[in-house]
């Protein structure tokens, strides 16, 4: 299995089973949250579920590489041999994470402050935030709010996460 810390917010260990992912697995990679020495294990992930191909037989062949050895065209093609339109732009990889983000904080499944500060610090990076996801920048605000504020604050991120997800074509990711 897969060996990453963090997949999509599921933090993985070899007792859990995620399913694997291609589509998650090229936003991290295209966002830049997937390192390049990650990519074999990737490949070799998709030989062992079905998926073959060149580039994905090339790539899981190499051993503790660095990045000169992975050219990015090969990386582009052994996600296309896993059926993903790559390369994904890094702003559609944004709004994808940002939208499972704000799915696991609408779902209960984390904090909505801590949804909302890892949308505005991590995934639009202090100032990268493209008009979607501006409204959830609020999430600043509640840094420096007396407690008192907070309720509100929550509801005016959950209505602005709410929103996004239902401004776009969201769907969820497959696990």
């Amino acid at each position: 299995m897969l060996e990453f810390g963090v997949f999509f917010g599921v933090k993985y260990s070899p007792v859990e089973q995620v399913k694997f992912d291609p589509y998650n697995l090229a936003v991290l990679y295209y966002f830049g949250d997937l390192q390049h020495w990650k990519i074999p294990a990737v490949c070799i992930e998709a030989i062992e579920r079905g998926f073959d191909g060149r580039a994905l037989r090339r790539l899981s062949g190499l051993v503790n590489p660095v990045e000169r050895d992975i050219r990015q065209d090969e990386i582009d093609a052994a996600f296309r041999e896993m059926g993903i339109n790559a390369p994904i732009p890094k702003d559609e990889a944004r709004l994808a994470l940002a939208a499972e983000a704000a799915r696991r904080a609408l779902a209960g499944e984390t904090d909505v402050f801590n949804e909302a500060t890892h949308i505005r610090l991590h995934i639009c990076e202090w100032r990268n935030a493209p008009a979607e996801l501006k409204p959830i920048a609020l999430s600043e605000e509640s840094e420096h709010a007396p407690s008192w504020k907070w309720n509100k604050l929550e509801k005016q991120l959950r209505n602005a996460m709410a929103q996004f997800l239902n401004t776009r074509k969201y769907q969820a990711p497959r696990r």
